[in-house]
């Protein structure tokens, strides 16, 4: 799972990271510290990114 090094984009300290991808195609990587973090607020922005995308197609 932490198999790049280099900083994380959370807390911006230098180590093995783990990527985390966006919905919109974009991506972050996190260090082991910072992981959880990580993985609630992807799966956050891809939720809201779901729900618009939803809404202006209904729209």
């Amino acid at each position: 799972m932490f198999n790049t090094e280099g900083i994380c984009d959370w807390c911006k300290k230098n180590g093995l990271l783990a990527r985390h991808d966006y919905i919109d195609g974009k991506h972050h990587y996190s260090c082991p510290h910072c992981h959880d973090i990580a993985k609630i607020d992807v799966r956050q922005f891809n939720l809201d990114e779901i729900a618009l995308r939803a809404k202006l197609s209904h729209a």
